[in-house]
């Protein structure tokens, strides 16, 4: 039983780490790709707001749904985004970047 409780508190105690990493992570591949958080909500579906507090780590308790969303758009695996190397960016994204911007720039 001591094992179990040990585990449980174990688990609990880096689950709340988790947020935070996503949020670092998130923001180091937006700089990377030299995105504003608009356009990163925008390339992943997501609302400018929702993709903001994901960023600045206030959400706590992210759905698989957004996890996938955000790895889409970066052309990541969703376990990516929480991997502890910094994950590179495919030439293939950063040319979609690319072209991105440049449409935005027009519009």
């Amino acid at each position: 039983m001591v094992l179990r409780a040990s585990l449980v508190e174990y688990y609990f105690r880096h689950l709340e780490d988790y947020h935070y990493k996503l949020a670092e992570r998130l923001k180091s591949l937006r700089l990377s790709a030299k995105l504003t958080q608009e356009g990163v909500a925008e390339m992943a579906s997501l609302s400018y707001k929702h993709y903001q507090s994901l960023e600045a780590g206030r959400k706590k308790d992210v759905k698989l749904s957004s996890l996938v969303q955000l790895a889409r758009a970066f052309e990541l695996e969703p376990w990516e985004l929480l991997y502890p190397d910094q994950p590179v960016l495919s030439p293939s994204f950063l040319r979609r970047v690319q072209r991105f911007a440049s449409k935005r720039t027009k519009s």
